[in-house]
């Protein structure tokens, strides 16, 4: 009777339409919040380095960053079976700004200097999710991926030192994770997830750094 009762359990959650869709194709997008962990410490010591390559002595000065903002993305993925799907992505990470206001002196005037630094990372995401599911349509899943991105970086100082502009790009292979929790109803289901990027950009040309995504994500199975 308890096997009779047992299979007959699985038949109906087997049945259930949070449970039909183990298999096949789906699309869909995400949105959320992105932010950048930049060292400030390590941006600080090197304008002061740049600097003193240009004959000036920092005095006195300032800084802050900008490291978070909206972000989004675009989602393909396939269903291998109830445990497994891959996915092809594109995510916009946003950018990060950092500003400085220094007092700057050639030995033997001084004046003000002010610097900016803007980065900015776009790209496309290939990963695999494995999924745990669990009761009413729920589920746990994991995601391991690359990160195919393009960086740019603009910096520019105006002031003392007179005008001037830099940038350079990079494109980078990324290791990124992820892990959330999911809701299936029908053919829809929707997630929410935290991602890691690591080491995002260059570190020659464009710096690297990490970027965080908290993002909610609503995907239509075919």
């Amino acid at each position: 009777m308890k096997r009779i009762l047992a299979l007959a359990i699985l038949a109906a959650l087997a049945s259930s339409p949070a449970m039909a869709a183990d298999r096949g194709f789906y699309a869909g997008f995400d949105l959320g919040q992105y932010a950048y962990d930049l060292d400030q410490g390590d941006i600080d010591a090197s304008l002061g380095a740049a600097l003193d390559d240009e004959g000036y002595e920092v005095l006195d000065g300032s800084s802050s960053t900008n490291e978070d903002g909206f972000t989004y993305g675009l989602i393909l993925g396939y269903q291998i079976f109830r445990y497994l799907a891959v996915e092809a992505a594109y995510v916009d990470l946003g950018d990060s700004n950092y500003q400085a206001n220094v007092v700057v002196t050639d030995g033997v005037e001084s004046g003000d200097l002010n610097a900016k630094l803007t980065a900015e990372s776009s790209g496309a995401l290939v990963s695999a999710l494995g999924i745990l599911p669990l009761p009413y349509g729920w589920d746990v899943f994991g995601r391991a991926g690359l990160y195919l991105g393009s960086t740019d970086l603009s910096e520019r100082w105006t002031g003392a030192t007179g005008s001037r502009s830099y940038s350079d790009s990079a494109t980078s292979q990324d290791f990124t994770w992820g892990a959330g929790v999911g809701f299936t109803q029908g053919d829809w289901t929707a997630r929410l997830e935290y991602q890691q990027f690591m080491d995002v950009g260059d570190e020659d040309k464009t710096g690297e750094f990490d970027v965080g995504r908290i993002v909610f994500s609503a995907v239509h199975r075919f």
